[in-house]
């Protein structure tokens, strides 16, 4: 287990992939213009643009687009090739990750919401969540964490209360997306501590093989702009180092 606090970060340039690094991109997608969303459009495969077309609303497209195009490009700077070529396939856990014809092993995931996206790509099982910070909790969500986690949104309120429940939200989706479990797993493990943070993990109860070792885990927290949160679960059983490079980028970078 690890945590780094809140982290805010430089905008960074994307370079070339080490094996031990753990590199994290994230994008504003507010008022984007059109010949970004136009350019980015253009490399994702058939399935992602009848998927971005089904979203009724503007923001939603431009960040469906925004995060599909950002890991097609960081995938392309890691791996080399052309962006539009990448093809993908669901694996065993029912998580995204790269056909086989690519022989890679990279590991990769994003996260997107109105106005903000991220993506994260490591030689290791990494899951990444954005949330906007400011709007209303979602108070059925809220009473499936675990025990303590209630404990400590009872005792608060307002602006403290949603800070406490997106900081607990965002840390456990990035968890359950790393796992490949998503929202079907249990809300209640990963169970957090906030300051310092400190995880437990809980045996699943689908009776997978996923280790209930909280020091196979290293969690991270950033305050990637106002009004939102980013958390980022990577696992590193055997406890050697990461460099995990995290930042901005501009959307200029994406052609």
């Amino acid at each position: 287990m690890g945590a780094e606090g809140d982290i805010l970060a430089p905008a960074l340039a994307v370079a070339p992939l080490a094996p031990e690094s753990v590199r994290l991109l994230w994008l504003r997608t507010t008022d984007l213009p059109d010949r970004y969303l136009e350019r980015w459009f253009a490399l994702l495969n058939l399935s992602e643009q009848a998927r971005a077309t089904r979203f009724r609303h503007r923001a939603d497209r431009a960040a469906y687009v925004a995060a599909h195009a950002l890991l097609r490009h960081m995938l392309s700077e890691a791996l080399g090739g052309d962006p539009r070529a990448w093809t993908f396939e669901t694996g065993l856990s029912g998580k995204p990750e790269l056909a086989a014809s690519t022989r890679s092993r990279l590991h990769f995931n994003i996260s997107h919401t109105r106005g903000l996206v991220a993506c994260v790509i490591a030689g290791v099982p990494v899951g990444v969540d954005v949330e906007a910070s400011d709007g209303n909790v979602p108070s059925a969500v809220a009473e499936r964490f675990a025990p303590g986690e209630r404990a400590m949104l009872a005792k608060a309120a307002g602006a403290e209360y949603r800070s406490i429940f997106f900081r607990l939200w965002t840390l456990k989706e990035a968890y359950l997306k790393a796992t490949g479990e998503g929202l079907s797993g249990r809300l209640d493990s990963p169970a957090f501590q906030l300051d310092p943070l400190r995880v437990t993990l809980w045996p699943s109860e689908n009776g997978s093989a996923e280790p209930s070792n909280p020091d196979a885990w290293r969690f991270f927290e950033f305050l990637p702009c106002d009004g939102y949160r980013l958390a980022l679960a990577v696992r590193r059983p055997d406890q050697s180092p990461l460099d995990v490079i995290a930042g901005a980028t501009d959307p200029a970078d994406l052609g």
